[in-house]
């Protein structure tokens, strides 16, 4: 059950080394991949047969051990060697803030450096209310908020947010609503959906069965990709797009990775070579979601551009799904506007009692209960682009080259890879879908769009299902740059998963570019 003013928690990545190769782990001619631990991964055989059973258990073993047959999925496997990188478990956690009653219903949780707190107001009909006033770099103290309803019966926490978003965390699945009216469902058995405002799929998953090089049954997640959201509407696939995901498990947990889609041999050789004549990007799309230091319209290699468009993409889609669409205005609704106006006469009634209680204030030590605005900005149009510094730049255009190399070799990218690698405190992991994280820097949550770019703050220890990350880049509604946030190792994977599908589908972009002189 998730605590009061506590998000659930996820988990994150890192980076590649400079030659974009992994030596050692080439397969024999006629062979499936071999993995980093020397495992032969599947024959590429799409599944035969659908199976609604769910994957095998091993709850009972400890670490984070991938299944027979199969390539390993998370550092817990492959212990790497006890050094500086592994911190203790509790290393930088935060003392949590002891709440300070205001009256019977309400109470203040100061945090940081008592410029950020959280107020938490009991409702009459039992939910709880919490107010979060966070102070930024630049001075302004921005204001969101959620109410929060406990379902003992079904086992479900919900919250709905001041800004139109919703959670549900249930006992064996989470699901989160974004402004457009997308939600996105992660399940504990792995399965994972993102349904569209009007309850029809984006993409669903569910799972099959295929037979090995050997002809023993293995399990695999399908995932059929029906339609894409695209600034305030769906666009439909002419034909669905079906990916597949081999099943390991980190501590205990099914985690999905991408298997590689097998292309004709020449797909990847235009990434290679030199454009023969200049890709001309008259207006180039994404000026408006990412802002470069030296920004770029005209390009001579394909990899400048393919990393280039790994990035811009990634925050274009996270744009589009926090613009509300034009026929669910979810920030204008009745539930969100309610919610608004109560936390603003709750924060008044707390400014109110403050004043006339020297004891109160004395117990609350200066806290700034002067906010600047409790609007979250909702138009995409007036979004500022993100800031993307030239070292990040590069660093994405060094992971996309790791990334061809591997698919081209029908590779999957791997967490356990990540972390077992020497590039691990640099890689840079993007976001895939939209989550709710812990801060640990202050406590409280913020939330994590798809594209914004995270790292390692901490390397995970051993026996921990979540990881310590940075916050590289991030949208105007997103964790701030330099916040440290929890999230799940399985998030971390997915985000690897979406990084080697989105490389296949820009691959597909630059050859169509390189063919016109023009995207």
């Amino acid at each position: 059950m998730v605590q009061a003013g506590q998000p659930p928690v996820t988990a994150q990545g890192q980076q590649p080394p400079a030659d974009a190769r992994r030596p050692g782990l080439q397969a024999a001619p006629g062979q499936p991949p071999v993995t980093a631990k020397g495992q032969m991964g599947q024959a590429g055989q799409p599944p035969v047969t659908a199976q609604g059973q769910q994957p095998p258990a091993d709850g009972g073993r400890p670490g984070l051990q991938a299944d027979p047959g199969q390539p390993p999925v998370t550092a817990q496997g492959q212990r790497p060697p006890a050094d500086e990188r592994r911190p203790g478990p509790d290393v930088r956690r935060p003392v949590p803030a002891q709440p300070v009653a205001v009256d019977t219903a309400t109470s203040v949780v100061p945090r940081g450096d008592r410029s950020s707190f959280d107020i938490r107001h009991k409702n009459n009909d039992g939910s709880q209310t919490v107010i979060s006033q966070t102070r930024r770099p630049d001075g302004t103290r921005p204001v969101t908020g959620f109410k929060q309803t406990e379902d003992a019966r079904n086992g479900t926490t919900t919250r709905f947010y001041s800004d139109g978003r919703s959670s549900v965390q249930g006992r064996d699945f989470d699901k989160r609503s974004v402004q457009s009216g997308m939600s996105f469902v992660r399940n504990e058995n792995g399965l994972r959906e993102a349904r569209l405002p009007d309850g029809k799929p984006s993409y669903q998953d569910r799972f099959v069965s295929y037979r090995g090089p050997t002809g023993e049954q293995r399990q695999a997640i399908e995932r059929t990709h029906y339609a894409r959201w695209d600034h305030g509407r769906p666009v439909y696939a002419a034909r669905p797009v079906v990916r597949h995901y081999d099943v390991g498990h980190i501590h205990g947990a099914p985690a999905p990775y991408y298997r590689p889609q097998r292309y004709a041999p020449g797909f990847y050789s235009g990434y290679y070579a030199r454009f023969a004549v200049p890709v001309v990007l008259a207006a180039f799309a994404g000026a408006a979601w990412v802002a470069y230091d030296t920004p770029a319209t005209t390009y001579y290699d394909p990899a400048n551009l393919m990393g280039d468009m790994q990035i811009s993409s990634g925050f274009e889609e996270g744009y589009s799904y926090a613009a509300p669409s034009d026929a669910l205005p979810v920030y204008d609704s009745q539930e969100a506007a309610a919610l608004r106006n109560q936390m603003a006469t709750v924060q008044q009634q707390v400014r109110t009692s403050i004043q006339a209680d020297p004891a109160l204030r004395q117990q609350l030590g200066g806290v700034d209960f002067q906010a600047t605005s409790s609007q979250v900005q909702q138009a995409v149009g007036g979004a500022v682009p993100v800031q993307i510094s030239e070292d990040v730049r590069q660093q994405i255009r060094q992971q996309v080259r790791l990334s061809v190399a591997m698919l081209q070799n029908g590779k999957p990218l791997v967490l356990a890879d990540v972390l077992a690698s020497g590039y691990t405190k640099i890689y840079l992991f993007q976001t895939a879908q939209p989550l709710n994280v812990a801060k640990l820097s202050a406590g409280g949550e913020c939330f994590l769009n798809t594209g914004d770019l995270i790292g390692f703050a901490e390397l995970p220890t051993a026996d921990s299902p979540v990881a310590e990350m940075k916050v590289v880049a991030s949208g105007a509604t997103s964790c701030r740059p330099d916040e440290v946030v929890q999230v799940r190792l399985t998030d971390l994977q997915e985000m690897l998963n979406r990084f080697a599908e989105r490389v296949e589908d820009n691959m597909t972009r630059v050859t169509a570019c390189s063919a016109s002189g023009g995207c």
